[in-house]
């Protein structure tokens, strides 16, 4: 009895190790950030990403139109800048605020794979603007962007008309 307990416990010992070493492994490989703005009238889609643009904002193919925003460019901004607060293992990498561009990373909880999130603002007058968002993974099927833009415009406040 104690052979089988003394085989067991080291079974378990052995899964346990090879468990935290994929997993370490997996922490380690994880891609890199790279936080450069996208070029959204020169956006070349991939598989795993989801687009969200006002009218006239995006030459490529867009999954949800957004209406105008009847918020100031300055409110906007503020609760751009508010989204690492709200969401787990977010950050804001890069910033622009001549230009109303930044570029966020939420990273997986388990195999901390990022997710990059670049958003655009134009202003159209001292009231309303006009918004840019951008997800894309490193891994992971479109219709897992799509919810996760979704997510985005939500924390935004934001609502897609199409």
């Amino acid at each position: 009895m104690q052979r089988r307990s003394r085989i067991a416990g080291s079974i378990l010992i052995a899964l346990l190790i090879l468990v935290g070493s994929a997993f370490a492994t997996m922490q380690l490989l994880a891609p890199p950030v790279i936080a450069e703005f996208v070029d959204f009238t020169e956006l070349k889609r991939s598989g795993s990403d989801a687009l969200a643009c006002a009218p006239g904002l995006c030459s490529t193919r867009v999954d949800l139109m957004l209406a105008p925003l009847p918020l100031s460019a300055a409110e906007v901004v503020a609760r751009i800048k508010a989204l690492p607060r709200l969401e787990p293992r977010t950050e804001i990498v890069a910033a622009d605020e001549a230009s109303l561009r930044y570029v966020l990373v939420q990273r997986s909880a388990l195999f901390n794979v990022p997710d990059m999130i670049n958003i655009a603002l134009q202003p159209l007058d001292a009231s309303h603007t006009a918004l840019v968002l951008y997800s894309r993974a490193a891994q992971g099927p479109a219709d897992l962007q799509m919810k996760r833009l979704q997510r985005w415009l939500d924390l935004l406040g934001v609502a897609a008309v199409g």
